[in-house]
């Protein structure tokens, strides 16, 4: 079923109202806030060969695993919630179905205003007493990870619990921990890192981050250095940057 029935979760410049939001947009903000900022308004970037890769690996990792009965269990719950997205695409761990999403109502007050939507996680563990960890792969062609690039990561599998979490609550399941892998382009580990989770804090961040979207003068201009490959999309929205006059 499509989303109705809600009112905006911001207001974008053009006057377009924004009704939901990706979970890896959420996500993005940490990295580059006018990034997110274009990205739920629908401007987006081509993939790169970067992004390509790595959600091969993914791909491969996650299915190469043969699940647990109790996986396979979980699985099957969890897809009776899925519901329809015109203009959803991309896989998940999960091994749902495309086009679908998972998500979570996002309200003022008591009025719900938008969701926020994800396709799944890229793997994930269940127990037989239905304790769940939830896995989000990163992949990079360095020998470790820079500092900046832990903080989507870290909001993005935050995120997915958020999302997750009710639903699995219904089917007496309880997220026992969060887990992201670090993984070169051959595949190799590079380290795990385990999350901690409150949907308190996470529900805080949302607050902040759609706030900021309401309002682009409050929006977090980026280190510079990352503007250095920052795609034209995103340099013409960007306030921060100097536009040629018309």
């Amino acid at each position: 079923m499509p989303i109705k029935n809600v009112t905006k979760l911001f207001k974008a410049p053009n006057g377009q109202k924004i009704v939901f939001i990706r979970a890896s947009t959420l996500a993005g903000y940490w990295y580059c806030a006018i990034k997110a900022w274009c990205e739920a308004r629908g401007i987006e970037a081509p993939s790169s060969e970067a992004l390509d890769i790595g959600k091969k690996i993914h791909d491969q990792i996650s299915n190469s695993r043969a699940s647990s009965k109790w996986e396979i269990e979980l699985e099957n719950f969890l897809k009776q919630f899925m519901v329809d997205r015109e203009s959803g695409e991309g896989t998940t761990g999960m091994k749902t179905e495309k086009f679908k999403v998972f998500m979570r109502e996002w309200k003022d007050g008591e009025v719900v205003v938008g969701h926020v939507v994800t396709h799944g996680v890229d793997d994930f563990r269940c127990s037989d007493t239905k304790q769940v960890t939830l896995v989000e792969y990163k992949t990079t062609n360095q020998r470790y990870i820079d500092s900046y690039k832990l903080a989507p990561a870290t909001f993005q599998i935050k995120l997915y619990a958020w999302i997750l979490e009710p639903y699995l609550k219904i089917g007496g399941y309880t997220i026992h921990r969060l887990e992201i892998v670090y993984l070169n382009r051959r595949g190799d580990i590079l380290g795990t890192k385990q999350v901690e989770y409150s949907a308190e804090e996470v529900e805080k961040d949302i607050a902040k981050i759609l706030k900021q979207f309401n309002d682009p003068s409050l929006l977090i201009p980026p280190a510079k250095f990352k503007c250095l490959h920052c795609d034209e999309r995103y340099k013409r929205e960007c306030p921060f940057i100097e536009q040629p006059k018309t």
